[in-house]
């Protein structure tokens, strides 16, 4: 999509923490880039390059359900 009319690039600084949900991070991560969003991704006690580790929950396997 670009900058319209040679704007400035809008920037967005995504905070995370460890074992947080995968979809939490991606999906904003991925939609904001697909708007020409520029977005930095942070995590205390990280630095450059660092790995975060994500949770994928799987309902099979998921030890916190809720049942009625």
């Amino acid at each position: 999509m670009g900058n319209p009319k040679g704007e400035e690039q809008r920037r967005v600084l995504l905070l995370c923490g460890d074992y947080m949900e995968d979809y939490e991070a991606m999906v904003p991560f991925q939609a904001l880039q697909a708007f020409g969003v520029s977005v930095d991704a942070v995590s205390p006690s990280k630095k450059a390059g660092d790995i975060c580790a994500t949770a994928i929950t799987i309902k099979v396997e998921s030890t916190d359900q809720v049942k009625p």
